[in-house]
């Protein structure tokens, strides 16, 4: 399959080389103001990946059809284009590309954090997109490392392969037309019922809030150089974590989602062999996306949904809280609401078809 690649970080440039270690033509893409990101790869066309001791896929050198910055040389005649950037970074590509985008196409947002409903409101708003098929994951497909302090440049590290990856489409009758077409790609691939609970069962944003907060100290003493998972997921840690999941779950029950959390994240985090890998170290500072994109982008969204539906959220309400006081920002204004999403005021049935089927997108 011809598959582009649009981002520079972990994820786009893991999926990049895994992609064409399986023999798919793969264009890497970055924009301009970003190009550092891809210099590496741009000088050679090829990047360079390595496993640990949960990788199952193939490593090694992957050789790449095109790594640029020009974007309509990175969309033109793609079949799939694999949007993996930071949710902060979604309106920027999504204005981006949303011209060169043709019928047939699909873009899968990897992770969704409301992507996929973003994007397609985005191009109903602007005559665009049509026939252009529009999807998200729940999850990264890897936890790697683009990974420079240890390696190099040009190099990723794949610390672990996800064995399951949730996808839907939006509208979701398209779904299926999804799954056939990047099923074989990624055979690890679920349907999921709808991009909203796609959204809601990031577990990234249970994780991270707790995790770096709770060892804000630490971090700032070091710049992050410690093993956060190995050294940092305490008992008291895992039980705030677990707590959010909790919630969590209560969201996903009024819309009838499955519930997909980890209840014991102390015990899990321990009995995990990927959490030794030495590429897992602590973020340098509070600003990094573990805070800047998970607290405004997934708890935000899921307390103001709650919310409206008549639900108390107070250790999500209370993690989105001290991230603001620890960076001094207003998550809650600047993060993801129903009121910027655009989604009604009514039940739980009315936010499910507006999310899942464009019942709240711009006419």
């Amino acid at each position: 399959m011809k598959i582009t690649v649009a981002g520079g970080g972990n994820s786009a440039q893991t999926m990049a080389a895994d992609l064409a270690l399986l023999g798919h033509d793969v264009t890497l893409f970055d924009l301009p103001e970003y190009a550092s990101s891809i210099a590496a790869a741009m000088s050679s066309f090829t990047l360079e990946k390595y496993g640990s001791i949960d990788t199952r896929g193939p490593t090694g050198l992957a050789r790449l059809a095109n790594v640029t910055t020009d974007l309509g040389e990175a969309i033109d005649g793609a079949e799939a284009i694999f949007i993996a950037v930071p949710a902060y970074a979604h309106p920027t590509f999504f204005e981006a590309i949303g011209p060169h985008l043709r019928p047939g196409q699909i873009v899968a947002i990897m992770p969704g954090n409301w992507g996929a409903y973003r994007l397609r409101r985005h191009l109903l708003s602007r005559g665009l997109g049509e026939g252009v098929y529009v999807a998200e994951t729940d999850l990264c497909m890897h936890i790697c490392r683009a990974a420079e302090p240890f390696l190099g440049p040009g190099k990723v590290r794949v610390v672990l392969e996800r064995g399951a990856v949730r996808l839907a489409a939006v509208p979701r009758a398209d779904t299926a037309h999804v799954m056939e077409r990047l099923s074989p790609v990624y055979p690890v691939l679920q349907a999921a019922g709808s991009v909203l609970e796609t959204s809601i069962n990031n577990s990234n944003i249970i994780a991270h809030g707790p995790l770096v907060l709770m060892n804000a100290g630490w971090l700032e003493h070091t710049g992050g150089d410690f093993m956060i998972y190995r050294d940092g997921v305490t008992p008291s840690v895992g039980r705030v974590t677990d707590a959010i999941a909790k919630e969590r779950d209560a969201v996903a029950h009024l819309f009838g989602f499955p519930i997909l959390s980890t209840r014991n994240t102390y015990e899990d985090t321990r009995n995990a062999r990927w959490v030794l890998d030495p590429c897992e170290i602590g973020p340098p500072d509070l600003k990094h996306r573990y805070i800047s994109e998970d607290i405004p982008f997934g708890l935000v969204p899921l307390s103001s949904i709650a919310s409206t539906l008549g639900l108390q959220l107070p250790v999500t309400n209370a993690m989105i809280e001290i991230s603001n006081v620890s960076n001094e920002v207003d998550y809650w204004a600047d993060g993801l609401t129903i009121e910027t999403l655009g989604l009604p005021r009514g039940g739980s049935a009315e936010i499910l078809e507006a999310v899942a089927d464009l019942g709240g997108a711009p006419k």
